[in-house]
């Protein structure tokens, strides 16, 4: 009955959200079984953001944001993300900027599958290829990489996702210079029925850094909505330093196009 338990508990929880990290950035360790396919796609909002090349104050857009995700083996995910545009907005009168977004490609490996009295781990790396232009602070145009160990937990239908690892960023204003950050996030999904559940985290990169290659923090709080091969989610953020923005949200969809 407790191995049931926490089958049921998984299937809730951690099985409903295989390839799926929207509204959150913090990974899971478990990874979708071989085949599965994923699309995710959804808009990001944030108030207040100051730019790294002016501090200005202004809005934020990055929408739409696409993500695929591929698992081609029971342990290992696969996945390319692109934000289609970047739009940010000052106060009245200045001007209105936009540009490509920056396009990401990740690798997941789960090496240990979670078990009763026993948390699933992995690890996973990821790299960040520039498009978008520094000119208007949208983006640093600058290669960026990360790698982490991932750890996932469940217990009655709530389940701990916890990141850690590296990330080194290029310094838009200084060649031949990188920032090193201590990349991060702690996340919570609780299921609190058959097709919902609650979802928050914080996450971000703790380290010196310097305007373009600065630290950040957020905080993320929200739900995800669905069952079958739909899902829906939605989240507040609330950024942490002097580097992020104010308050905003995140919304998209998800669809399983293969699998689960």
């Amino acid at each position: 009955m407790r191995s049931l338990g926490l089958a049921v508990a998984l299937s809730i929880a951690a099985g409903a959200a295989f390839g799926q990290t929207r509204p959150l950035l913090t990974e899971q360790a478990e990874t979708a079984p071989a085949g599965s396919l994923v699309l995710e796609t959804g808009a990001d909002f944030i108030h207040g953001e100051p730019s790294f090349v002016n501090g200005a104050e202004r809005d934020r857009w990055d929408a739409p944001g696409v993500r695929l995700v591929y698992s081609p083996s029971g342990n290992v995910e696969l996945d390319l993300e692109w934000v289609a545009r970047i739009i940010a907005s000052g106060p009245a009168g200045s001007a209105t900027v936009s540009d490509w977004g920056d396009v990401t490609l990740r690798s997941k490996v789960r090496f240990v599958e979670e078990r009763p009295g026993r948390p699933a781990f992995g690890a996973r790396f990821g790299v960040t290829l520039p498009e978008t232009h520094s000119r208007d602070g949208l983006g640093p145009n600058t290669l960026r990489m990360f790698a982490q160990f991932l750890l996932s937990k469940t217990w009655a239908g709530t389940r701990l996702d916890a990141d850690l690892g590296l990330a080194l960023h290029d310094r838009p204003f200084m060649p031949h210079a990188q920032s090193d950050f201590i990349a991060y996030g702690l996340a919570l999904v609780s299921a609190v029925g058959p097709r919902l559940a609650l979802v928050g985290e914080v996450s971000g990169l703790a380290g010196e850094g310097d305007p373009g290659a600065d630290e950040h923090a957020e905080l993320r709080v929200g739900l995800r909505y669905g069952g079958g091969h739909v899902r829906g989610d939605a989240a507040a953020r609330r950024g942490l330093t002097r580097h992020d923005g104010r308050w905003g949200f995140t919304a998209g969809v998800s669809w399983t196009l293969r699998g689960r």
